[in-house]
């Protein structure tokens, strides 16, 4: 039997570095595989801010209009300096053009305008004021949102390479669930989806050695194995055997309440954790041992959320294990909300985890939470 950070040691050894080209229309929620540098300037040209005259300076009272431009021309115009060039919101400004004039700033007659007033700003947006090119725009890792996508836009990109979404094949496992709920792959569902994986349910395994070799070989089609029950030193716990027959188990027992019999292993490259059937100590495996990994699978920097409180009162618990207690936390206290790992209300209720080491018999006073949301 292996400590808590022995085993989280042991599993990162497995990483995932999958990727996929996507279109940008599809890329939201997605994390960048690569780089995003700018290959242009943004804007490529000088643009008018506003709708108004392009000029030269110094100013002039009178100029006469020799031409227009809109948004979406891109003729290289040139102005005299007694010459003016009407360019409207967007357009592309004169190269020799000091500045625009508002056009509520002026009077049109015939071809000539009256300036009225001197503009205290030029109304020109430059070259590259936005983005440079050669500017790193996004780096690899980032998340795609509502935000960043128009600038991946307005740089003429349509498609990205992004890591794939990790895909966690799961298991249940018991011949009593042809007669109650299944409840644990609902849960570690919910999980996997949390951490930015795909849950594919693979089915119910009765207590049949064939039958649950058969669905662990179905899940190696898949990036993660996830299976819950039939791990502890039961008559017809046949997981053990069956992950050891089929590739390496790398522990089976973890010094912790509740979880002590979860195992993890690996089968041609794939890794497998398979938590125990209480539905409690499933689900806090799942969270302590399956959450980090699809994290890390699928390349998500936002995963733990960890506060300090107090607890209320005093939690009992066994020296030489940690224990990891569902609580309820609320204005900087937590109130342990555990009865037994069999027991669903021992974590339905709760919105956080508290990590009691090695070494506390009584727990008191500050801790730290890990919020679930």
């Amino acid at each position: 039997m292996i400590s808590v950070p022995e085993a989280e040691h042991i599993l990162k050894k497995f990483n995932f570095e999958k990727t996929e080209k996507i279109s940008l229309f599809d890329a939201y929620g997605r994390i960048l595989a690569k780089d995003i540098v700018s290959k242009s300037n943004i804007p490529e040209f000088r643009k008018s801010n506003m709708d108004g005259y392009a000029v030269t300076a110094p100013f002039l009272e009178h100029y006469t209009v020799i031409d227009e431009v809109h948004a979406g021309d891109l003729r290289n115009v040139n102005i005299e300096k007694n010459q003016c060039v009407f360019v409207a919101t967007g357009g592309k400004v004169p190269k020799n053009a000091y500045c625009i004039i508002p056009i509520e700033n002026t009077k049109l007659e015939g071809n000539i305008i009256t300036v009225f007033d001197i503009p205290e700003s030029t109304y020109i947006v430059e070259k590259g004021s936005d983005i440079v090119s050669g500017q790193l725009v996004l780096e690899k890792g980032s998340t795609i949102n509502e935000r960043n996508v128009g600038l991946l836009a307005s740089l003429g990109i349509s498609e990205l390479k992004v890591y794939k979404i990790p895909k966690v094949a799961i298991i249940s496992t018991g011949d009593e669930l042809e007669k109650i709920s299944d409840v644990n792959s609902k849960t570690i569902a919910g999980i996997v989806r949390k951490a930015g994986g795909i849950p594919v349910f693979l089915g119910v395994s009765k207590d049949d050695r064939a039958e649950l070799r058969n669905k662990i070989l179905e899940g190696l089609n898949y990036d993660i194995i996830v299976t819950s029950g039939g791990v502890s030193v039961g008559k017809r716990d046949y997981t053990p055997d069956v992950v050891n027959e089929l590739g390496t188990v790398l522990f089976h027992g973890v010094k912790m309440r509740p979880g002590k019999p979860v195992l993890a292993g690996e089968i041609d490259g794939i890794p497998i954790i398979c938590t125990p059937g209480k539905v409690t100590s499933c689900i806090i495996c799942s969270y302590l041992f399956i959450y980090p990994l699809i994290c890390r699978y699928s390349h998500s920097k936002n995963c733990k959320k960890i506060v300090s409180a107090k607890i209320l009162g005093e939690f009992k618990k066994e020296v030489d294990k940690r224990f990891y207690v569902p609580v309820i936390y609320q204005n900087g206290f937590v109130n342990p909300v555990f009865k037994d790992s069999s027991h669903i209300t021992s974590i339905a209720y709760s919105n956080g985890i508290v990590e009691l080491k090695e070494g506390i018999e009584i727990a008191e006073g500050d801790v730290e939470v890990w919020l679930y949301d």
